[in-house]
């Protein structure tokens, strides 16, 4: 199996020209939806608020063919990302970010098929050291365009307040469920504390079983992608991204794990094997990873899509360079993301799943 050196698609640090209306970008999923590739990402709006947006290559194009990813705009205003859904109304559960989008095609319980983006939604204003729980909700897509589920359809506990980063897979007759359980994002100078849990639900809103534990926080995972094929499926996993470059943070890596099915048991998983470490990468990824997704075109090529934190930087010293070299200066920004892509090919598919459990 062979990594491919990463790449950077876009991000923060030349911005999004000539789309206007986005400050940050990250969480990309990627799928193939009829006869063309989708992104789906979580946007930082110039109104500091979060929303879902979508990009595209044109028909027929391959990922790794060189075609350029194309921001999905509002006709009427052509340099305008367009959201998914509107931002939700104050007040709501929701109404100050919708991140980190997870689509998935299954089955609702009237047995009709479905096409939903489970997303994280954020009350508070702020992201780190937030003073509001997170929770998980869901877009479905009607003949109209996507519509949002009012409610979170999955909530944290006492524990663990917050639930985020949901990875959605449709098996067996149910929407199954990893995401993410933490007593808060943590501010700078605190330490990340994160577990994966895992719950499945037959109609995907209602019904979720009792959440258990599939990496505790002891593991220091705090994103796992699922990727279900026809031979096995496939776990991609990053810890919580260093974003302001400090020494308490796990190190920041992406791992694969496989399983020969979708299980809820972290023991019916092999041990993750690291994939791309942010120290050995380009500037752009040196502070870690979050947002990955897992795609396939073949049975031999994986693509593993991701948000990037860019080594940390003063920003004036970074902007002066900037302005040196003609180029705009960045975003003013504490932390600055990158939406990155790497191959992995000479995928064994039915290779048998080794070293299982702890």
């Amino acid at each position: 199996m062979r990594i491919h050196p990463p790449k950077a698609l876009f991000g923060m640090l030349d911005g999004y020209r000539p789309i206007t209306n986005l400050l940050g970008a990250g969480d990309p999923n990627v799928h193939r939806i009829d006869d063309r590739w989708w992104m789906f990402f979580g946007g930082f709006q110039r109104d500091f608020r979060n929303n879902l947006f979508s990009a595209t290559l044109p028909p027929g194009a391959r990922l790794d063919d060189g075609a350029e990813w194309r921001i999905t705009t509002d006709s009427s205003a052509p340099h305008r990302a367009l959201p998914l859904v509107p931002q939700p109304p104050k007040g709501t559960w929701d109404h100050h970010g919708l991140h980190e989008p997870c689509y998935v095609r299954g089955v609702g319980a009237d047995g009709l098929p479905r096409e939903r983006v489970y997303y994280t939604g954020r009350r508070s204003r702020r992201v780190q050291g937030n003073d509001a729980p997170f929770a998980i909700g869901l877009l479905e897509r009607t003949g109209d365009g996507w519509r949002r589920h009012p409610d979170p359809v999955v909530e944290g506990d006492a524990r663990n307040p917050s639930a985020l980063g949901p990875k959605v897979v449709y098996a067996d007759g149910r929407w199954r469920m990893w995401f993410r359980a933490t007593p808060g994002e943590p501010a700078k100078g605190e330490r990340p504390v994160s577990a994966i849990h895992y719950t499945e639900s037959r109609d995907g809103i209602d019904g979720w079983t009792e959440p258990r534990v599939f990496h505790p926080a002891s593991a220091g995972f705090s994103h796992a992608y699922v990727r279900r094929g026809d031979g096995r499926c496939e776990m991609l996993l990053s810890t919580s991204p260093n974003l302001y470059g400090e020494t308490h943070y796990p190190e920041q890596g992406l791992w694969l794990s496989v399983s020969d099915t979708p299980s809820g048991d972290v023991d019916d998983w092999s041990v993750p094997r690291p994939l791309l470490r942010a120290s050995e990468g380009p500037t752009w990824l040196r502070n870690g990873f979050f947002g990955s997704s897992l795609c396939a075109e073949d049975e031999h090529t994986r693509h593993a899509y991701f948000t990037g934190v860019n080594e940390s930087r003063n920003w004036a010293v970074l902007a002066l360079e900037r302005l040196a070299a003609l180029r705009r200066p960045p975003v003013p920004a504490p932390f600055h993301f990158t939406i990155g892509h790497f191959r992995i090919t000479g995928v064994s598919p039915g290779a048998p799943v080794a070293e299982r459990g702890r």
